[in-house]
């Protein structure tokens, strides 16, 4: 591969490493270039929503993931405790992988996601993918390569980069370069796109560690987070001998002069058999986001866009869904079908996303904060009927809040308002909410997720490009198809007859984009089809 390239990706962090393979999932070739020689040593983060196991099974991802994460049997319970030697004073209940694939059988009405979520550490995740990528011919991957410089016209981007394995500056010619080089972003900063928002009042200090010590780890049982009465974090990373432990301190102190085994043990509350610190750090989290996405030929996805504390575990997720819509509308606009619109639309769809995920994980982050506020230690450890009402007020605060984990209106219920390639209707959206998924069709929503009367899952009957689901053998949907060919736009169409997707899908005929996006529906096919066509592609700025 030369390095005049169709699309050169600054980043091989989770997001540059999905958007290559949603790129090569369209055939569209790339360059994938990242200043670090290795994967990262850091845990980032620890959960794979359900939405972006939806759009990595897409990309025939979801089965490798699962199998290098956290088996499927372990649940994703989440204690608050006074401390390893303590009481356990409140728990969210959150089901296994397994449980959760039969809680989604069990209720097949459209309110559940199609797939579950994962766990497994961003440590895992990216050498497990970039692996992926460098196996994939349409992907060359370059490490130790670190972004210098851009230039842009009308016909393309040259970046300069330095090559550390070779001590020498590489020329590199792309139509368009994307910016997934994180929080600090060399892209962001070339085009000089700034950010709005700010640094969190509070310091961090990380320690992720080795331990065996389960009879101390498991005092409360088996966990996914324990949140500590003393303002920390620890994170079983993969149920075996990984853990993380995040303690927060005031912004004016700083706490890398502490020895990481004392962070651990006055955080957790008593001694822990450490067997080894893999890394520690001192960070301080922001809620900022890009004014802008786009520069020209030059767009911005992932923490080099918006950048928001852990909680909720919106980072990445939010990142993978950046990739998922830019990497389509880059591939149809290398293939000649997507119109003029289409890469405008990617900040107009994304950027508010990441707006409203930014605001959740502060609100997720001050309901610890709350509870904080209000416990008297001594007496949530007592055993007296003034204690175990102390301990019921605080557990009814953590409880009423409790959509850190389980807010699918927030991960499953977002609309690309606004878009210009999306075939608006009149009136007015269902309504939405953060705590609960409301199955819609509605145009700019993700449609629902249903099992088939045969056992499969509707999603997996959507194509690579779009797709026209109708649930009538009407034979108008032909001219549908007809209209979508004339521009070279890329078009399945799936005939539904199970009557549960019938009537959740509210129509007889809904557009899917190739990010499981409804584009438009209709009970019939309107009599210019290809004001629809040229609208979701781009092309057009009215639906007749």
């Amino acid at each position: 591969m030369s390095d005049d390239v169709p699309v050169l990706i600054v980043g091989a962090g989770p997001v540059g490493l999905v958007l290559a393979k949603e790129l090569s999932h369209h055939g569209i070739r790339c360059l994938l270039i990242e200043r670090n020689l290795d994967t990262t040593r850091w845990p980032k983060m620890d959960i794979t929503n359900c939405r972006s196991m939806e759009l990595l099974r897409r990309l025939g991802l979801e089965d490798g993931w699962r199998q290098v994460g956290v088996p499927a049997q372990y649940s994703f319970d989440v204690v608050f405790s006074t401390g390893l030697a303590g009481k356990e004073f409140a728990r969210w209940a959150l089901p296994s992988v397994d449980a959760m694939r039969e809680r989604i059988r069990a209720h097949n009405d459209g309110t559940m996601p199609a797939v579950p979520y994962q766990r497994g550490s961003q440590e895992v995740f990216e050498a497990w993918l970039k692996r992926l990528c460098e196996a994939d011919p349409l992907i060359e991957v370059r490490s130790g390569w670190r972004f210098d410089t851009l230039t842009q016209d009308h016909e393309g981007v040259i970046a300069t980069a330095f090559d550390a394995t070779a001590n020498t500056v590489r020329t590199l010619r792309a139509r368009y370069l994307i910016g997934c080089d994180g929080a600090t972003s060399a892209v962001r900063k070339a085009v000089e796109i700034p950010l709005q928002g700010r640094p969190v009042p509070r310091i961090a200090r990380q320690v992720h560690f080795k331990s065996r010590d389960l009879t101390a780890l498991h005092a409360h049982g088996q966990f996914w987070h324990i949140f500590f009465a003393t303002t920390g974090t620890l994170i079983a990373q993969d149920e075996i001998d990984t853990w993380t432990l995040q303690r927060y301190y005031p912004p004016d102190q700083d706490p890398s002069g502490i020895s990481s085994e004392e962070v651990v043990m006055s955080t957790v509350g008593r001694p822990i058999e450490i067997d080894r610190v893999l890394v520690t750090s001192v960070w301080q989290g922001n809620l900022l986001v890009a004014d802008r996405y786009r520069a020209g030929r030059v767009f911005l996805a992932g923490d080099s866009a918006h950048q928001n504390i852990p909680s909720g575990g919106y980072g990445m997720n939010t990142g993978v869904g950046d990739a998922i819509d830019i990497g389509w509308k880059l591939a149809a606009t290398l293939q000649g079908w997507g119109g003029p619109t289409l890469l405008d639309s990617y900040e107009i769809e994304r950027r508010p996303v990441a707006v409203r995920n930014v605001a959740r994980s502060e609100r997720h982050a001050n309901v610890h904060v709350r509870w904080r506020s209000q416990i008297d230690r001594a007496l949530l450890e007592a055993e007296t009927p003034e204690s175990a009402a102390h301990r019921a007020n605080i557990d009814h605060v953590i409880q009423t809040e409790r959509g850190e984990n389980e807010d699918h209106g927030v991960e499953l219920g977002y609309r690309y308002a606004g878009s210009p390639v999306i075939a608006a209707e009149q009136g007015d959206a269902p309504s939405w909410s953060p705590r609960v998924y409301t199955p819609t069709t509605w145009p700019g929503r993700r449609p629902p997720s249903v099992i088939l009367e045969d056992g499969s899952l509707l999603f997996d009957r959507f194509g690579n490009g779009f797709t026209l689901l109708y649930f009538t053998d009407d034979p108008q949907a032909s001219t549908m198809m007809a209209a979508a060919v004339s521009r070279g736009m890329p078009m399945q169409h799936v005939l539904v007859r199970d009557a549960n997707a019938r009537r959740l899908y509210e129509k007889k005929l809904v557009l899917i984009r190739p990010d499981q996006h409804v584009a438009w529906r209709g009970d019939h096919v309107p009599s210019d089809p290809l004001a629809i066509i040229d609208r979701v592609r781009g092309a057009a700025t009215e639906v007749k």
